[in-house]
């Protein structure tokens, strides 16, 4: 009787456990019960004791991605403006290589309502052209920098209103659809930073230095970038070879000390190998050109690129680095006076703008697959939802024509 009474109680309790088990599951946790054990030595009916071991929890599936890609249907060309310096009095006069604030704001402006936007330099010569559908690009540089009218910052650690840097900044702030991409020239060994503003009047006054790198850092992590302008702004056709490579070097050097007096040296990790040629002067030998070639900056980086300049008159625009028209050694910029900014008002039909196409869903494996994007960007053309041009995916980029849809990049 006693080992009957035992038996009950084990089949009780295993049925109890049994019940258990489906409980567990849907609880989510991952179990099921599983007979184990048996007592060998003792007489009576083998009773197993059922225990609970885990089931694997299949994968979620995948959410799948949406891929937009930018499309032009001509080759993209950017006008690039060329500033110095500005004039921050109020009712100032723009002159020579002197921007007034006020003539700034009306640049900007005007440039706006023609729908262009501001696209990085750098991301142009890397054939990342990354606009808002339907704007036009433009991209703007600043040269001779550091002066306290080109940037400087507030109490606020923001880019003071009375600086050209500034002055965009804000502006950007009410339109963000202009973008905010800046590339600053700069040269070292020529000047001192003004630090303080009273009265309309910039002055350079003690910890000038610290407040110079404070706003170098500010502009790299937002994308107004420093590139090399040389130490001292030489004529180049009036040094040797080894003096031109000092010029390079060394102005890159004095910028890393700049960014280590405020704890940010990494920033320089990914800053750009850019050149812009003082007073729009080559070398005068060919061995002097070549060091201008070769030249790597601190990093390794290599010269993605070699700035000119000229008037209105004689403007060109820069376009895209997959066309064979492209120039890294040779990149044109414009004096940027009114007579400028008209022009590029004119130009704005004859500057395609990009369009968008939605490519559809993909399984997020699919998306770094050029064959799976190539296809959807046929699918489309086919059907007639987009138009043949130049499709920009993700760092992909694509040729679709009447022969078919190819990769040009990477």
């Amino acid at each position: 009787m006693k080992h009957a009474r035992c038996f009950l109680v084990m089949i009780l309790f295993l049925f109890m456990l049994s019940a258990c088990g489906p409980m567990l599951a849907e609880a989510g946790l991952g179990f099921s019960p599983v007979l184990h054990a048996t007592r060998p030595n003792e007489q009576g009916p083998e009773l197993r004791i059922a225990t609970l071991t885990p089931t694997p929890t299949p994968a979620p599936t995948p959410e799948p991605v949406k891929l937009t890609a930018t499309v032009w249907q001509a080759i993209p060309r950017v006008p690039i403006l060329m500033y110095h310096r500005f004039d921050v009095q109020p009712g100032a006069t723009s002159y020579a290589y002197t921007t007034s604030l006020s003539d700034f704001e009306g640049h900007l402006s005007s440039l706006y309502e023609a729908g262009y936007s501001l696209v990085s330099l750098q991301d142009w010569l890397d054939g990342k052209i990354d606009l808002p559908p339907g704007r036009r690009p433009l991209i703007i540089t600043i040269d001779d920098l550091f002066y306290g009218d080109q940037l400087s910052l507030d109490e606020n650690g923001e880019p003071a209103i009375y600086s050209g840097v500034g002055t965009l900044w804000h502006f950007y702030q009410n339109h963000p659809d202009f973008q905010f991409h800046l590339s600053l020239f700069y040269n070292f060994g020529d000047k001192q930073y003004a630090n303080t503003y009273q009265n309309g009047v910039f002055l350079v006054t003690d910890g000038w230095r610290q407040a110079r790198a404070e706003a170098i850092a500010w502009g790299i992590e937002h994308d107004a970038v420093p590139a090399n302008h040389f130490y001292r702004h030489p004529f180049l056709n009036q040094l040797s070879p080894t003096q031109i490579e000092w010029e390079l070097s060394e102005n890159d050097k004095a910028l890393r000390e700049a960014l280590a007096l405020v704890g940010k040296e990494a920033l320089a990790e990914g800053l750009p190998n850019i050149l812009a040629l003082p007073y729009v002067v080559w070398p005068a030998t060919e061995a002097g050109k070549q060091v201008l070639y070769d030249y790597r900056s601190p990093e390794g980086v290599p010269v993605a690129a070699i700035l000119e300049a000229d008037e209105a008159t004689n403007a060109k625009l820069l376009p895209a680095p997959f066309s064979t028209d492209f120039d890294r050694w040779h990149v044109p910029r414009i004096n940027a006076r009114w007579g400028a900014i008209d022009l590029i008002r004119s130009l704005k039909d004859e500057i395609s703008a990009p369009e968008i196409c939605k490519l559809g869903k993909f399984d997020p494996s699919h998306t770094e697959r050029p064959k799976r994007i190539m296809e959807a960007i046929q699918a489309r053309i086919t059907n007639g939802r987009c138009p043949m041009g130049l499709y920009m995916v993700n760092d992909f980029i694509f040729q679709a024509d009447s022969n078919g849809v190819t990769q040009i990049s990477p």
